[in-house]
């Protein structure tokens, strides 16, 4: 009990977890296991593994059996074991969860056999398929890659018929849903990456290269929902401006204009990224909506629901169909049949039966990010925010905040187990941006339903009465100056709240997180009314202090420390001493970033780029936007030759010649090549880099030459002198080194950074033999993962692992 302005106020009882749970938790168990035995034989002929899914059912089946047995006595056979649905003891719970436990697995191994075998039909017939000669149909909308744009695409041999599959289109132009063209192309089969995996579990069978579009006909194959869309989206033409692509994505679901924005990877750092999604509360908004319409009509109770469920359908499908939209609808759904069926809405057991039937629909979900976060999130709302809202009012948080609050801890509590292996990354202040943001993007989301629906409608007749209606249609247009000021209003802030210091941090994935955050979660609900909301505070203020603690330690008391990163075939080379911390190289992807994470970096005072070669900085956009840097430096002359993702980040470049220093804590990194000024587009224009470390007898000198090969090195090889740990140029290519140079070197240890399986053969085995033969120990980072080189009395010391 506490007091709340005079009254007493109990604790939220513990919520009731249905037997349901039991199915949706073993429809997801026997379905992930299904999907990924089919993902492992999917360059077979046959990937139906018809053993397990044997196993499988025949374990439903017993299941079943056993429940029967379990309920017998007061209650036989299979009538009663429906009867012990009401779970009057722990034998009928018992007996209903082996049921419902037994019925998921029966139910997600005949549905993951379906769609195994379809996917087996689909992919022998991208095998015999000629490109040039079929039809193919754009569904969804597209995305923008490094080298284009994709979209996914249905592959026909005939019209609106015939044999087809599903395949993962890239083509140089941008197609929209209902588009059918015809043209001319290569189709591969799916490798064995993780986007590989992802598409795989989506029902595609493979990718298609678009060479060249022979005929396009513009909405063809779009249904009249698919049009309604196209035509909501012109109104608020999303390229015309960060706001509009904002409003396009909240409204309409689509955040093709909307991900290239500087603004959401705003809503990115501040974990607000669920407020532009089509989830829950757009659903709730639309119920809302439509009930204000219905209460003035005569129409009945279940014509009322019908109407409504039909609405939020309709705009599921509207919006792109989102698997948390998918998630909601169905929820609401099972709880009006539940109402007009005479038994109370209870969200638990909504959420289950919606998790299995969405399952069941489409096994490949249960990999699905947005799915799990989803489902996950809504469970953790259902089942603690009500706690977690006591705890906090408990805690004197006024009652007005402690609702919002409490659902957002408890939601990045349910989610940070899925998101931080992804993206490796955590929203530290996102609590508090979705208590200032989230209130606006409610208001722009209900504008802009409103706004939007009218430009569409007036736009339509427009299309059918033509100039009449024009004047009306500029009124209309005035209309969408409300959503547009929330939608930047919005960008604004969450800007601001992302340039807050450590607004986010870089946190690498660990097996153990899902185990804490769950098992905390299970130890919570066992243990209901014996952990205190002040116990529970504690906790979390402990929690927080050692993360804090270990921010404080990583960011000013780092020990010194050369560590080469595996990040693949690229470069990235992380300098550390003390609250100093470097970057030479950034990688060519997000990789670079989750190694930074994993060796504990919060920020760099620099990111040195040895040249302009995308291997040495594709990385730098995606860490700086969880990362802050405070300049970039580069070779004299190599400025002016900076691509444009990196010109728009913003931070300051500076150029370096040979003869200057940089200072990285206690290490020196001396300039020694190139000698002139240069473009940096050549991988004879690297900046190199010796550096060297001399702190309490304690010593280490190492040379980082970028891609500069043996011609470039023997020019600066003698003003280097003898070396303890020699980075190879080029990843260890056939001419980064020779006898010759090493003998003047003399490394103890030469590294190469190769990413594993790549394509040009690196680290050439000329160049291991080499350095094997100069008596230096040879190490790559495609064995051995990072490598980290320390100072030391006696010599330096290498250590591998983390990769």
């Amino acid at each position: 009990m506490i007091a709340m302005g005079g009254e007493a106020r109990e604790a939220p009882m513990r919520p009731y977890v249905p037997p349901t749970a039991c199915m949706a938790l073993a429809t997801c168990a026997a379905a992930a296991l299904l999907m990924q035995a089919g993902w492992l034989r999917h360059g077979d002929e046959e990937v139906v593994p018809w053993g397990l899914v044997v196993a499988l059912a025949a374990g439903g089946a017993l299941a079943m059996a056993a429940s029967t047995r379990l309920a017998a006595g007061a209650r036989a056979g299979w009538a009663g074991v429906f009867k012990a649905a009401r779970v009057e003891g722990p034998r009928d719970y018992a007996a209903a969860a082996l049921m419902c436990a037994g019925v998921g697995f029966v139910c997600a191994a005949a549905a993951s056999t379906l769609a195994l075998w379809a996917w087996q039909r689909d992919a022998a017939f991208s095998r015999e398929a000629s490109v040039s000669s079929c039809i193919v149909r754009v569904e969804g909308d597209p995305r923008a890659g490094a080298s284009g744009w994709s979209s996914t695409v249905v592959l026909a041999d005939a019209p609106g018929g015939g044999r087809s599959c599903r395949v993962r289109a890239a083509s140089g132009e941008a197609y929209e849903d209902g588009d059918v063209l015809h043209v001319v192309g290569r189709l591969d089969s799916l490798g064995d990456t993780d986007w590989d995996r992802s598409r795989f579990m989506k029902g595609e069978v493979g990718s298609l290269d678009v060479r060249a579009v022979l005929a396009c006909e513009e909405g063809a194959d779009r249904t009249p929902l698919g049009s309604l869309r196209a035509a909501a989206i012109q109104c608020i033409e999303p390229s015309r401006g960060a706001a509009n692509a904002m409003l396009a994505g909240t409204v309409c679901g689509r955040v093709t204009e909307l991900a290239d924005e500087d603004a959401y990877a705003a809503f990115t750092r501040c974990g607000l990224t669920h407020l532009v999604a089509v989830s829950g509360s757009h659903l709730a908004y639309i119920a809302a909506l439509v009930e204000a319409v219905l209460r003035r009509s005569r129409a009945g109770r279940g014509l009322r629901k019908a109407i409504l469920l039909t609405a939020m359908g309709s705009y599921v499908v509207l919006s792109g169909g989102a698997p948390s939209a998918m998630r909601s609808v169905s929820m609401v759904g099972m709880a009006t049949a539940a109402v007009l069926g005479g038994r109370r809405a209870h969200a638990p057991s909504a959420l289950s039966l919606t998790v299995s039937l969405l399952v069941v629909l489409d096994p490949g979900v249960v990999f699905d990010l947005g799915f799990q976060l989803s489902a996950m999130s809504v469970l953790f709302i259902t089942v603690f925010a009500p706690y977690m809202t006591f705890t906090l009012e408990r805690l004197r948080v006024p009652a007005l905040l402690a609702e919002p609050l409490a659902l957002t801890l408890v939601a990045q509590w349910a989610t940070l187990p899925l998101t931080i292996p992804v993206f490796g990354e955590v929203s530290l202040i996102a609590p508090v941006a979705n208590l200032i943001v989230g209130p606006i993007m409610s208001a722009l989301l209900v504008t802009g339903l409103v706004s939007v629906a009218l430009a569409t409608a007036v736009q339509m007749a427009a299309s059918v009465l033509g100039p009449a209606v024009s004047l009306v249609l500029g009124h209309v247009g005035v209309l969408m100056w409300a959503p547009r000021f929330l939608a930047q209003l919005a960008m604004f802030l969450a800007g601001a709240i992302a340039r807050v210091p450590f607004a986010s941090i870089s946190v690498p994935g660990a097996a153990w997180l899902p185990l804490a955050f769950y098992g905390a979660a299970v130890l919570l609900y066992v243990r209901w009314h014996a952990i205190s909301p002040r116990g529970l505070g504690a906790c979390a203020s402990v929690l927080a202090a050692l993360l804090v603690l270990h921010v404080v330690r990583w960011t000013l008391f780092a020990p010194a420390g050369v560590t080469v990163l595996d990040v693949g075939q690229g470069d990235a080379i992380l300098l550390r001493d003390g609250a100093h911390a470097v970057l030479v190289d950034a990688g060519v992807d997000d990789a670079t970033r989750a190694a930074l994470a994993r060796n504990h970096v919060f920020r760099l005072d620099a990111v040195v780029v040895t040249h302009w070669d995308r291997d040495h900085w594709g990385g730098l956009p995606d860490l700086a936007q969880t990362i802050p840097v405070d300049s970039l430096i580069v070779a004299e002359g190599a400025a002016d030759g900076a691509p444009e993702e990196v010109r728009d980040l913003g931070v300051p470049i500076v150029e370096l010649r040979e003869g200057d220093a940089l200072g990285v804590g206690a290490f020196s990194c001396a300039v020694v090549w190139p000698d002139e000024p240069v473009g940096g587009e050549e991988n004879a224009d690297s900046l190199v880099l010796d550096v060297a470390y001399r702190q309490g007898g304690r010593a280490l000198s190492m040379l980082l030459t970028g891609d500069t090969e043996r011609d470039e090195l023997a020019r600066y090889m003698r003003e280097v002198g003898d070396i303890d740990v020699l980075k190879l140029g080029h990843h260890g290519s056939k001419v980064s080194v020779d006898g010759a140079s090493l003998a003047v070197l003399d490394p103890e240890v030469a590294i190469a950074s190769a990413g594993e399986g790549n394509s040009y053969g690196h680290p050439d085995p000329t160049c291991v033999d080499v350095v094997e033969k100069s008596g230096a120990r040879f190490l790559c980072t495609k064995d051995v993962g990072d490598i980290t080189i320390t100072p030391g009395e006696q010599g330096v010391r290498a250590t591998a692992g983390g990769g």
